[in-house]
């Protein structure tokens, strides 16, 4: 199912317009604090909006790993999922080192453990429109290969909207990049530019 958004209103940007007719894997990027997790709650029906029309179908968004009820473990949140999707959690967990800490309440997961498990959740949930909002940063690099590998199998059957501090990412695996700014939203045609533009600096080259 298409994404169309057509002029939506977001507080300090101009009315802006969208329409991702294929399947793909693509990146949404932007300076700190400019919207991009509130068109992303927008798009999930988090946050209601009041101009503008947006036709995503079902989207899957898990919007920070904090959102995690410590008392709850990952078994339990797997038990939230319909049948299909139970039982994809328990293939994806086993890839992705979840496994291990199924019966774990998650206030003893580290930060690296509950990205795994918001990773496993996002891939297993049945959707048009699958939202990754910053899940992997915590990630070693060969479980962000993996990461990759499987984003790009589930991109040739949905949506996939990526965001990351890291723009070498984006720009890699993403078919296209979008950029949130004041005036809209635009199509990155020069990385170079656009990190400019959100201030964006390489630590590490």
């Amino acid at each position: 199912m298409p994404l169309e958004i057509k002029n939506l209103v977001l507080p300090g940007i101009t009315p802006f317009s969208i329409d991702i007719k294929e399947n793909g894997l693509y990146g949404l990027i932007g300076k700190n604090g400019i919207g991009k997790s509130t068109l992303f709650s927008v798009l999930s029906g988090e946050i209601a909006f009041s101009q503008g029309l947006v036709r995503a179908g079902r989207v899957a968004y898990l919007p920070d790993v904090e959102c995690f009820d410590g008392n709850l473990s990952a078994n339990d949140y797997f038990k939230l999922l319909n049948t299909e999707e139970y039982e994809k959690a328990l293939r994806q967990a086993k890839k992705f080192g979840v496994a291990d800490y199924l019966k774990l309440k998650v206030s003893k997961y580290s930060l690296g453990m509950k990205q795994r498990l918001a990773t496993v959740l996002s891939f297993s949930i049945n959707c048009d429109v699958l939202i990754i909002d910053e899940l992997f940063s915590g990630l070693d690099v060969a479980v962000k290969s993996a990461v990759y590998e499987e984003l790009n199998k589930m991109a040739s059957e949905k949506i996939v909207l990526l965001t990351s501090h890291n723009l070498k990412e984006i720009e890699h695996f993403c078919e296209k990049t979008f950029l949130l700014s004041e005036t809209g939203i635009h199509e990155v045609k020069d990385f170079d530019d656009a990190a400019k533009e959100i201030g964006y600096i390489e630590l590490f080259a």
